[in-house]
């Protein structure tokens, strides 16, 4: 009686499996809202502003450009930073003299873009930075998911007071780390607001997050799990940008988004991260504006291991 019972259970199971039809998921064309990736810095280097439109979902090729805007950084002093569009490539630059650089910490800072008649504004604040106290790099035994060799650790302390958000951006010889799992924000001295960790030195997952993460099943990567973030001559930089409360919850979003694909049948559906850039005289919504404008003041700290 038991194995009769078990058959039908099988049958049953084996035909649940199995009746499955295949749903073809139409989705709605992309509306190609305008994407302003504007994360500029204080250091005396050019500063790029990317201006392109939102591919559809499903499309893997380059954005489309926007070419032909008028691109205008100005501060509260009345200065401004006139960015030219580079050849024809929706990358607009703006060069500094020798020693230049945009702006000091606490100027305002607002971003005037124009797109064919239609306006696109914004508004940042240049926030406090720390200075980096020590970048240290130490050979490590191998342990449970940690393979031997050397590691970084650099030890930064946040300043006395709730609301300093940060972005820590590594370098190893010269390439940024920034896949989703090697981007590391910082709402004081934690990962999350909330986390009442203020005025002290970051916590420890912080202080190691400029270590290179492999990803096991990035297939283009040379990186793989059993090699150690670094070795001896390799070149390592470290900074710390300073980026406002909004730009942290940016990020935040962004990396959810990023990540989403990890979370299975239980995840969210993609959408846009809400913008802090303002469309103005648009009435199709596919010239409304996606994207960021953040002014960033920076520490850095680099060196060569040996």
């Amino acid at each position: 009686m038991t194995y009769k019972y078990i058959f039908f259970i099988s049958l049953f199971a084996l035909a649940f499996f199995t009746c499955e039809d295949p749903i073809d998921v139409e989705l709605s064309p992309t509306n190609g809202q305008v994407n302003i990736d504007a994360w500029l810095n204080n250091k005396s280097e050019p500063q790029t502003i990317k201006i392109r439109r939102v591919s559809p979902f499903f499309d893997s090729s380059p954005s489309p450009i926007i070419s032909g805007a008028s691109v205008i950084v100005s501060d509260d002093l009345g200065q401004e930073f006139i960015f030219e569009e580079q050849n024809n490539s929706g990358d607009y630059t703006w060069f500094p003299a020798a020693g230049e650089a945009i702006g000091e910490v606490g100027r305002v800072f607002d971003l005037n873009i124009d797109i064919a008649g239609k306006r696109y504004v914004s508004s940042s604040t240049m926030k406090r930075i720390m200075p980096i106290d020590s970048l240290t790099t130490e050979f490590m035994e191998e342990e449970l998911g940690q393979v031997e060799g050397i590691y970084a650790e650099v030890f930064a302390r946040d300043f006395l007071g709730a609301g300093d958000t940060y972005w820590i951006q590594t370098f190893k010889n010269g390439v940024f780390l920034n896949k989703p799992n090697e981007i590391s924000i910082v709402y004081d001295a934690s990962f999350t607001a909330g986390g009442n960790v203020d005025g002290v030195t970051f916590i420890s997952p912080i202080r190691t997050s400029v270590n290179r993460v492999p990803d096991p099943m990035d297939s283009e990567s040379e990186d793989t799990s059993d090699v150690a973030p670094w070795a001896v001559g390799d070149s390592i930089r470290v900074e710390i940008h300073s980026i406002n409360e909004p730009a942290f919850f940016f990020l935040e979003a962004s990396l959810t988004q990023l990540t989403l694909g990890d979370a299975g049948i239980f995840a969210e559906p993609p959408a846009n991260v809400p913008s802090n850039i303002d469309a103005l005289d648009v009435d199709d919504p596919s010239d409304e504006a996606v994207g960021f404008f953040n002014v960033a003041a920076v520490s850095s700290e680099g060196r060569i291991i040996e």
